[in-house]
């Protein structure tokens, strides 16, 4: 990690494929310091040994490591750090660069359980988007980094439950505020609407355009909103009450600041936010992707298919509805934050394939 720097890139040497060495150095370090003699006063305030300049996390790792003087220890007791726990549990077995590979081999088993899994119900065109999507965004730079797994691997599992219960909607509603307490339990701001906005889409994408209603959609759709964000609110509402009373300090206070000055702006607006993050975005090839599109719905178009197709691009508005309330945090990190964009993608070529005749057709 020190050869390579806090932000390398991979595979492909661009800004939209940098890795995060700097927080997967924070999860270590955390392992490393954490507390066995108080086991939960560590668990809440999740500490770690910083050295001067607090911003070299992999400098600070290996002199803490090394065990040398002059260290202090910060707090990180905002978030559940379940990462670092699971990893800890992994790293008694496996070196860094081996649990990298592990990594990446068990989200490309849950890539391809997913995409067969929706192929038998889709087909293969909307199989394709959705591949196509993940790959819009460099998906593939999420496969090897500690900090960036544990979303994909909640999104690709929550898509393929949805695949497999779709008509079943008590259980989504279960799945839904599930999936959102372990995207706040294991994630640190990465991509975490991926966990709502992916399995939504699949879900949509899956009902017959013939067969769909308005009111029991949109029901659907409002109710799993609302207990996805109750289910992450509440989840992040706990980790700061339990952090209060365990270890004494006012941790709510300090969440409350840091959420304050996520949603918050600079010298920069909320648009530049949102326009930051898609400058991340291929633009041309989503341009050449809608095209290409547009022409094989319109040769077989079918007008029932609007309904869904407009569900789909109100679902596809979400990761800009995002940008613009966290719009601190999606302006300083943008280069991870755009991944969301992931379920804009997805959401705006299923919309178009939904006017083909095909999407009326019993699969």
């Amino acid at each position: 990690m020190q050869e390579h720097g806090d932000y390398p890139t991979a595979i492909i040497h661009i800004t939209e494929c940098r890795q995060d060495n700097y927080t997967d150095a924070l999860i270590l370090n955390q392992i490393y310091s954490a507390d066995r003699k108080h086991p939960f006063k560590s668990a809440m305030g999740v500490p770690s040994h910083y050295y001067e300049p607090i911003y070299d996390a992999t400098g600070s790792l290996l002199k803490t490591t090394r065990q040398e003087p002059g260290s202090f220890i910060m707090n990180y007791s905002r978030y559940w750090h379940g990462n670092t726990f699971f990893f800890r549990i992994l790293l008694m077995f496996v070196e860094y660069p081996v649990l990298q590979w592990m990594l990446f081999a068990v989200s490309s088993l849950l890539l391809a359980l997913f995409l067969c899994t929706y192929y038998a119900q889709a087909g293969i065109w909307k199989t394709a988007v959705f591949l196509l999507s993940w790959l819009l965004v460099y998906g593939f730079m999420m496969q090897f980094s500690m900090h960036f797994f544990p979303v994909l691997a909640l999104s690709l599992i929550a898509s393929t439950l949805v695949v497999r219960h779709k008509e079943d909607a008590s259980y989504l509603s279960v799945l839904f505020f599930v999936i959102a307490c372990l995207t706040c339990y294991f994630d640190l701001l990465t991509a975490p609407l991926l966990t709502f906005g992916w399995p939504l889409v699949v879900w949509i994408s899956l009902q017959r355009s013939d067969k769909l209603r308005l009111h029991d959609s949109l029901l659907n759709l409002v109710k799993w909103g609302i207990l996805w964000v109750t289910g992450y609110a509440l989840t992040f509402l706990a980790k700061w009450g339990l952090g209060s009373l365990i270890l004494g300090e006012n941790v709510l206070q300090d969440a409350s600041n840091a959420v304050l000055f996520r949603i918050g702006t600079d010298d920069y607006s909320r648009w530049d936010a949102i326009v930051r993050n898609w400058k991340m975005i291929p633009q041309t090839f989503v341009f050449i992707t809608l095209v290409i599109l547009l022409v094989v719905s319109l040769l077989q178009f079918k007008a029932d298919g609007w309904f869904k197709a407009v569900l789909l691009i109100v679902v596809a508005l979400m990761p800009y509805v995002w940008y613009l309330v966290l719009s601190n945090h999606s302006y300083m990190h943008f280069w991870f934050t755009y991944r969301i964009q992931a379920i804009t993608f997805s959401a705006l070529f299923l919309s178009v394939l939904s006017l083909h005749r095909s999407d009326s057709l019993k699969k």
